[in-house]
């Protein structure tokens, strides 16, 4: 905790656990086979933080300029329409050729066919996407934490569903396996910080990591006069990257019988 910052109440009801899915490799070798319970209901919405000064793969960029989402109204169109599946935003999501024709087609909307109204919402500005205060700064211990998720990205990724990851403790990238992985995470509560980080693989193990909070504190006490974030309490570090959460309502999706 920086010198000079208060020390807030650490919160009693933070959730059990949160899942992230890695899909990209083997998994841990110590990751254990875990019993699920069956879900019973769907969640409301999804959170995630992400770094949006973090480079992208300028194809990736281009690709995802091409998409844009349909909201249309109303919702129960004559039988000589067809939707394609649904998305997580919208009605349909729509691919143009180019970034160019989305914004050729962005500037005629909203289009109206046979009493029916389409219009066209980029990414990340549709309705069902919010963007919040990240007010808290959350030192954090990741214990048993597997050598094989211990990079900056994957560390990162994997606490994305509960605070963006501002610094790591250097040391722990030579530590030995399952060694506990210390950072600073910015988020909007720290009772989002749940107890246990699961990893889930495709084989269906799961590394299973306890989460301790260590210290609570908020924003102010490691930004400078400008408002921008510096140093907190692993490391004099420069200014740090701006940060964006983005709250995904998820839509209710009914199956066909």
């Amino acid at each position: 905790m920086p010198e000079g910052a208060t020390a807030l109440e650490i919160p009693a009801d933070r959730p059990a656990f949160v899942t992230r899915v890695y899909f990209d490799g083997p998994p841990a070798a110590t990751a254990v086979r875990l019993a699920f319970p069956p879900r019973t209901e769907r969640p409301d919405s999804i959170k995630v933080y992400m770094n949006s000064t973090r480079k992208r793969d300028p194809e990736a960029v281009y690709h995802a300029r091409r998409f844009a989402y349909a909201y249309i109204t109303p919702p129960d169109l004559p039988q000589n329409f067809e939707l394609l599946p649904d998305t997580c935003h919208g009605d349909m999501a729509v691919r143009f050729r180019t970034p160019d024709h989305r914004e050729a087609a962005m500037r005629r909307q909203p289009f109206l066919l046979d009493g029916v109204t389409v219009r066209l919402v980029r990414e990340g500005e549709t309705p069902n996407v919010r963007r919040v205060t990240h007010d808290y700064l959350v030192h954090a211990a990741l214990r048993d934490y597997p050598v094989e998720q211990r990079t900056e990205e994957m560390i990162g990724d994997n606490c994305s569903g509960f605070g963006f990851v501002r610094e790591i403790d250097p040391a722990c990238f030579a530590a030995p396996d399952l060694s506990t992985v210390r950072v600073v995470l910015q988020n909007e509560h720290p009772r989002e910080v749940p107890h246990e980080l699961r990893i889930l693989y495709d084989d269906g193990f799961t590394s299973v990591v306890p989460v301790e909070i260590v210290g609570v504190w908020h924003r102010s006490h490691s930004c400078d006069v400008n408002g921008h974030l510096g140093s907190t309490c692993l490391s004099s570090s420069p200014r740090l990257p701006l940060l964006e959460l983005m709250d995904f309502k998820l839509k209710q999706v009914s199956a066909n019988v």
